[in-house]
């Protein structure tokens, strides 16, 4: 999008923190209400013949399909589906990209101009956990060459491409650097730390023990959640902040051809397996504004099958 379209997003937008609270499976619930809200209360039996119906058999639906002695089930019901256990993170914006056409292969976006960046940030609670354990520098793992959060610890991000004018949106990336280090440490420690107080790492001595109780603490329960959590936030933030319900997101063949990704290609699975577990259906046709764009349809020419998850909800 034109660098002008995503800097007015975000002054249009709240300025203070936005907190995201999300627990396991929170996106089931967040789909199925929406379908509720749009089509009213609706008998059990046609939720499940819905495109959506396979999200009732998520546990977190048991007690509720047990207890709906009228064999119906409205928006309302779903809002009170909430554990006592949450994740809170941190939302903020960002830019990313280049508007010269010339530059754009280098930025992995699919059409030249700007992405608009929804960082998914780490709360307080856990920056003081980290400072406590691990390091005070909250900065030493930040990817400066990525779209991360110049304010907060960013455990991930989704990068979205958007025409307001067509109601039409694309996720081009979700991905997070902060789990795939602290993986690389944990097996760093396991590897070089037995028998060891301390360990030099990456030019920093860290106390071994203390690690150890930071990664057990913290880094298990973001594993689990954070690519669902990651998509479910960009979700609701198209949905409510933005107004878009049509939204796109890349297959891994589609996407690595328009986004000119050759080599180091994310996991496969952020790109087939979560869109299906957020019952986005497989299409041929591509978002009409990047098919309009007159770079991007040169990319889309040379793809034989060109394939894309959508979601309209």
């Amino acid at each position: 999008m034109k660098t002008e379209l995503a800097q007015e997003i975000i002054e249009c937008l709240p300025k203070e923190r936005t907190l995201f609270r999300y627990y396991k499976d929170y996106y089931a619930a967040y789909l199925l209400q929406r379908v509720l809200q749009q089509q009213g209360p609706m008998a059990v039996s046609e939720l499940r013949r819905s495109r959506f119906g396979r999200l009732l058999n998520k546990p977190i639906f048991s007690e509720l399909l047990a207890s709906s002695g009228s064999g119906k089930l409205n928006a309302y019901d779903i809002e009170s589906l909430w554990p006592s256990e949450v994740e809170s993170y941190v939302l903020t914006l960002a830019t990313w990209g280049n508007t010269l056409a010339k530059h754009y292969r280098h930025f992995q976006v699919s059409r030249p101009g700007k992405n608009l960046v929804l960082q998914m940030n780490f709360c307080r609670r856990h920056d003081e956990l980290y400072q406590r354990y691990v390091l005070e520098d909250l900065d030493y793992f930040k990817h400066r060459s990525h779209p991360v959060s110049q304010q907060y610890c960013t455990l991930a991000w989704a990068r979205i491409d958007l025409d307001m004018n067509l109601n039409e949106a694309l996720i081009e990336e979700i991905q997070n650097d902060w789990l795939r280090d602290m993986d690389r440490l944990a097996n760093f420690i396991k590897r070089w730390a037995k028998g060891r107080r301390f360990i030099r790492y990456r030019q920093k001595t860290l106390e071994v023990d203390k690690v150890i109780i930071y990664l057990n603490q913290e880094m298990a329960r973001h594993q689990a959640i954070w690519s669902e959590a990651m998509l479910s936030a960009t979700i609701q933030f198209l949905h409510q902040e933005i107004g878009v319900s049509r939204i796109y997101y890349h297959t891994p063949a589609t996407g690595a051809a328009l986004k000119n990704i050759q080599y180091s290609k994310p996991p496969r699975s952020i790109y087939t397996n979560l869109p299906r577990q957020f019952c986005f259906e497989r299409v041929n046709e591509s978002p009409a504004f990047i098919a309009q764009d007159k770079q991007a349809k040169r990319r889309l020419r040379a793809i034989k099958d060109q394939q894309w998850f959508c979601l309209t909800a």
